[in-house]
This record gives C-alpha cells, structure tokens and sequence, in this order.
C-alpha cells in the first residue's frame, strides 16, 4: 500500500505538470504523516503510517493581514474534512492556518500548519492537530 501511495504521489507531478499552482510534498504530523497533492485552491492529503485522508479548500490571509514586515513568509488558512482510521476517533470538519517560507531560490518550500478536527465518530471530541512538511511546485 505504501508502494502504491508513493508511487501515485510522484506520477501525479508528471500528469499535470503544465498546470499552473500544481504542487505536491511530504509531511510529518499528528495524527498522520504521508503525502500531499495540491493544485490551486484544494488540496488532498494522504496518510502512510496513520492511515488516512484530508481534503482542504485553501485561502491566502496575506492580502487580509496587509503586513510586509512578514515577508518572505506566507500565511494561509484551511478547511475541510479529515479522516483516519483510529478506534475512537474517525472523521469530521477541520479547520486551520499555516505558515510556509521559500527555501532557497527555488520553487520549494518548508511550511507548518495547525488547527482543530472535530471528530464526530463514538467519541465526538475537538482536538488540536500541526504539522511540518515540505512542498514542491510545478
């Protein structure tokens, strides 16, 4: 299964390099680390160690913040459901914000995200979930 993620994540770039805001990474966090696939504003995550699934609709804070004592980061806000295949605590919304910063000159960037999951499973609950990962555009 890892094979097929890994393989999935690293031909989608192929597929559609050409399109414009196309990117695709790797990120470590709680409770799933694996890979994610974005292109404009959605983006789609997959989890290899924790099984499991995000789908995200993204939007820039910066033009709403008008701070450029902040560059050259970035920061953006996020939405949408996450799933994970855990005992208690399955699915349900998300919502959150990042910070992402260019490495180097090129086209990647390191980036962390935090926010909260309302798992609505047996045990509905909120909890806090981050991440740290890193992305490549196209």
């Amino acid at each position: 299964m890892k094979r097929y993620l890994i393989g999935l994540a690293l031909l989608l770039p192929a597929m559609s390099a050409s399109s414009q805001g196309f990117s695709a990474g790797v990120f470590l966090g709680t409770p799933m680390s694996g890979v994610t696939v974005s292109q404009s504003a959605m983006r789609v995550s997959l989890g290899i160690e924790e099984k499991g699934a995000a789908i995200d609709g993204m939007w820039d804070l910066g033009p709403w913040l008008a701070r450029p004592e902040y560059l050259p980061l970035s920061l953006y806000g996020f939405g949408g459901f996450q799933w994970v295949d855990d005992s208690t605590h399955k699915w349900g919304p998300r919502a959150g914000v990042g910070v992402a910063t260019p490495m180097g000159r090129g086209n990647i960037e390191l980036y962390g995200e935090a926010g909260t999951v309302w798992y609505w499973q047996e045990d509905s609950a909120l909890k806090l979930e981050g991440s740290l990962g890193l992305r490549i555009y196209f």
